[in-house]
């Protein structure tokens, strides 16, 4: 069910941004000097009284024309696993003339991970609290409504050192999410 819901936000915001780029054709701001403050994430509702979210929300700086560095922290609750990253992240915009920016990125940082034993299969051999470096990389589309914001579409790839992503009553150490946000620039 929460797959339909994604597919009407998408064309929601590709609407949105193709309108409003008509009211006002100025080019996105993701020049050098520039800062940017972004929502990112995904919430899904897999039972009646239970929420699973994966929220983070960044701060970075264009240290030249396209290219961002910044810092990024992320709160997530899903299936059980409740987890909190904190990273670096870098991300390089192309076509940046346009209100349509494609962009690729990358990041790596530390998480500390808290589940329920109960949960997940009898073999998981994990602790059931600690730390992990994790290692993501991402590409997507920033849709700018004005200059100085965007919603942004992407698909990102995330990798730990341990077994920290909850996959179908297991535990894993990778995790491949579709991220929708909004991002904002000054």
């Amino acid at each position: 069910m929460n797959n339909l819901l994604i597919v009407p936000a998408v064309l929601f915001g590709l609407f949105v941004a193709s309108v409003s780029h008509a009211q006002d054709s100025g080019a996105p701001l993701l020049g050098q000097g520039t800062k940017e403050l972004a929502l990112t994430g995904t919430i899904e509702l897999p039972e009646f009284e239970e929420i699973d979210f994966d929220i983070d929300a960044s701060y970075g700086y264009f240290v030249r024309d396209g290219w961002e560095i910044g810092i990024r922290a992320v709160g997530a609750d899903l299936g059980g696993v409740e987890r909190f990253d904190i990273s670096a992240f870098t991300e390089y915009n192309f076509n940046r003339a346009s209100n349509m920016v494609p962009y690729i990125g990358t990041s790596v940082g530390i998480a500390s991970f808290d589940y329920d034993d109960g949960d997940f299969n009898a073999d998981t051999t994990l602790d059931a609290d600690g730390t992990a470096t994790v290692f993501a990389v991402q590409g997507g589309i920033k849709w700018f409504v004005r200059p100085y914001m965007a919603i942004s579409t992407s698909i990102g790839f995330n990798v730990s050192s341990d077994d920290i992503y909850a996959a179908d009553n297991d535990l894993a150490n990778n995790l491949t999410r579709f991220r929708i946000g909004l991002r904002y620039y000054f």
